[in-house]
């Protein structure tokens, strides 16, 4: 692993040093957060916790289309203190535009993040590389096509049967009509290679995941500074997580989020108006369909009562926010809140929350 992150920092310098050495535009962005929440662990058996969320973005132009950006954050917990983390990236890119009006644009990044926590849950601690490409093509003012693809190592400190490779594959069509209409349908297709998974007493083992994401978006202007947004998408799991299959008996393992682990039906309808002097607000309601492979679910004596763990997440969700520009300088604040009911055939997981956010933000 280390030889491995030695090769993208080499290869990192190499592309920074190629590229012009005179800074032609420096952008930095902060912002703190805070979230209160009545369940934090979203289970049966709730815990509150306020949080607060430190970010900040570091941007550096070269020439006319070379970027080396930082970004990093952190969550401090004041009540599960054991949940504190902070992470970091950093990428270089190059981000060409070209064709009338620099419609198109191709982009190449490279890239080296880590994540850390605390002793309680080192087993998600983690190094990793990313290599991105992506093109963007307008031919007419009604029509544009993008696609790409991300190559993802992830190596963990303290769980190295949980390191994977991943490739995730995406393309989208946007067709916008004179009905102030816009239509994005997208696919997406995902593997991952579990690198550290060991294999069983006899025969190849089996490493692969395959994922299949599809969906359509939908935004439909009303009237002045008003309109709605509409998505829908699917996930399908072609086979249990092998990670999964492996690792659900022991205490912790590398569970960083829901790709390859679970699939289903996610839906959301929101509202957004845009009010004077930099004031805005959005209201929407969004509904999940979760199922996760090989989970079993339990009852509330830790019997199994099904072979799959299923989740259904009904989320109403309203926001303001506010914006406005210093001359260099733009502030942002938000205020949101966010009811999450989940049902789920696992008694562990059929609860409820109530979550209350307020983001800061100045960009230069």
């Amino acid at each position: 692993m280390k030889g491995a992150m030695r090769v993208v920092m080499v290869t990192l310098v190499t592309l920074f040093a190629a590229g012009p050495v005179q800074a032609q535009e420096f952008s930095v962005a902060g912002a703190v957060g805070s979230v209160w929440t009545d369940n934090v662990f979203l289970m049966r058996t709730p815990e509150w916790d306020a949080s607060i969320l430190p970010s900040l973005k570091v941007g550096m132009d070269f020439g006319t289309y070379w970027t080396l950006q930082y970004d990093g954050s952190a969550e401090i917990f004041t009540n599960n203190t054991d949940l504190i983390s902070h992470d970091h990236a950093l990428r270089l890119q190059v981000n060409p535009a070209f064709g009338p009006e620099g419609k198109n644009e191709f982009l190449v990044a490279l890239g080296v993040e880590t994540l850390r926590n605390q002793d309680a849950y080192n087993a998600l601690n983690f190094v990793g590389g990313q290599l991105n490409a992506a093109v963007s093509l307008e031919p007419a003012h009604w029509f544009a096509w993008q696609a790409g693809v991300e190559l993802r190592y992830r190596g963990f400190y303290d769980d190295v049967q949980s390191n994977a490779l991943d490739v995730l594959a995406t393309t989208s069509l946007r067709f916008t009509l004179a009905s102030r209409t816009t239509l994005t349908p997208r696919v997406g297709y995902g593997f991952r290679y579990n690198l550290g998974l060991k294999g069983q007493a006899q025969g190849r083992p089996d490493r692969d995941d395959h994922q299949l994401d599809v969906g359509l978006h939908i935004s439909q202007g009303l009237w002045a500074q008003g309109g709605l947004q509409a998505d829908y998408s699917y996930r399908h799991l072609f086979s249990t997580s092998q990670t999964l299959t492996r690792k659900l008996t022991q205490a912790q393992f590398a569970f960083l989020t829901s790709d390859f682990i679970a699939g289903g039906h996610r839906a959301y309808l929101k509202y957004k108006q845009v009010l004077p002097k930099g004031w805005s607000f959005v209201v929407g309601l969004e509904f999940r369909t979760l199922e996760y492979p090989g989970w079993p679910a339990t009852n509330l004596d830790g019997a199994v009562i099904a072979p799959n763990r299923e989740d259904r997440k009904l989320i109403p969700h309203a926001s303001v926010a506010y914006g406005h520009e210093f001359g260099n300088l733009t502030l942002n604040a938000t205020v949101s809140y966010n009811y999450i009911r989940q049902w789920s055939n696992s008694a562990d997981y059929d609860t409820q929350a109530h979550q209350v956010g307020v983001n800061i933000g100045l960009e230069y």
